[in-house]
């Protein structure tokens, strides 16, 4: 870990983020342990801003940084190798600036969980567990990212086909450009717009991809099937569910969108469904004993609390709530 060379400073991005696996994020805080000028910076620069805007660019973070360093310290080498950071973060990085460039780049997701992101070799942006995080990419779209949900894109985004690849759920607000398509590749979906702003939902427990138009139109195809025959379209208020059959055509865009207003809305949904939904949204782990797995919920719940989803959930099916701290456990309740 002493040696830069070897830190990937995305780890930073992902660590803010709250989206590191236990071994990592200890990575990390042992690499901030014997760094703590960047610890400094990486706890009090979100902190600094947090709430002063509502949407913030690179650029922006980057001056904030600068102007932290340069206030907090007469060290003008580490205000300099700063500087070359964020010059190194628009072309090649080089190895030794590769560590303020991972605190500036985190700092962009930090700003009020909505952010900017320019990037000119592909980047990627995650939404943290409990929280959903609205971006604007490359190409000027924008992108409300469902907690615990990732989008990336490489470095030719924009040079022809503007592709990200998705996983987990995302609302797309697109700008429209004939000569280059915007794509969401997602398992084996893609979703192209034609002009349009739509949520692509690909969370791993679920059996199918859904798409959902709120504006304009979306070709949806399976990438399974021959080029003639994988292609639906979808027009405004039609979601369409990629199933084993083929593409599935509902008028339900409503529930789609739901979490966009900060709901959680069930219909006839299995538990398997049900529980790491209400894990991502208030960053909780739920398990249940095996006699629930046939158990499958209709509800709809509008911007609660934790206690009053976990209320709720024992009233409508039945259960009991074992809650100790982030860990929720459900069992049959007594006859």
């Amino acid at each position: 870990m002493a040696d830069e060379t070897e830190f990937d400073p995305l780890l930073l991005d992902r660590y803010l983020a709250g989206d590191l696996p236990s071994a990592e994020r200890a990575r990390v805080e042992r690499w901030l342990a014997a760094h703590p000028r960047d610890a400094q910076l990486l706890r009090e620069a979100p902190r600094a801003t947090l709430g002063a805007a509502q949407a913030a660019n690179t650029d922006a973070a980057w001056r904030a940084l600068s102007a932290r360093l340069e206030a907090a310290s007469q060290d003008d080498l580490a205000v300099r190798r700063a500087r070359a950071a964020h010059r190194a973060s628009r072309g090649t990085l080089a190895p030794w600036a590769r560590r303020v460039t991972g605190v500036a780049a985190a700092l962009v997701l930090a700003v009020g969980g909505v952010a900017t992101w320019q990037a000119t070799r592909g980047g990627s942006i995650a939404a943290p567990l409990g929280r959903d995080v609205t971006a604007q990419l490359p190409d000027g779209s924008r992108v409300t990212l469902a907690a615990g949900s990732r989008v990336r894109w490489g470095g030719r985004f924009g040079r022809g086909a503007r592709e990200v690849a998705l996983e987990g759920e995302g609302y797309f607000d697109v700008v429209h450009d004939d000569a280059r398509p915007f794509r969401v590749r997602t398992r084996n979906a893609v979703a192209q717009d034609v002009g349009t702003r739509f949520v692509v939902r690909a969370w791993p427990e679920l059996p199918a991809v859904d798409v959902a138009v709120e504006e304009g139109v979306v070709a949806l195809m399976d990438t399974l099937r021959p080029p003639m025959e994988r292609a639906t379209l979808l027009n405004a208020g039609q979601r369409g569910s990629l199933r084993a059959s083929g593409v599935v055509v509902t008028d339900d865009v409503a529930s789609a969108l739901a979490w966009m207003r900060g709901e959680l809305m069930f219909d006839e949904s299995p538990l398997t469904e049900v529980l790491p939904a209400i894990e991502r949204r208030f960053d909780v782990s739920v398990t249940a004993d095996s006699a629930l797995a046939g158990r499958r919920l209709s509800a709809r719940f509008a911007a609660q609390s934790l206690d009053d989803v976990l209320t709720a959930l024992r009233l409508a099916l039945g259960v009991r709530v074992e809650r100790s701290g982030r860990t929720v456990h459900l069992t049959p309740a007594a006859p």
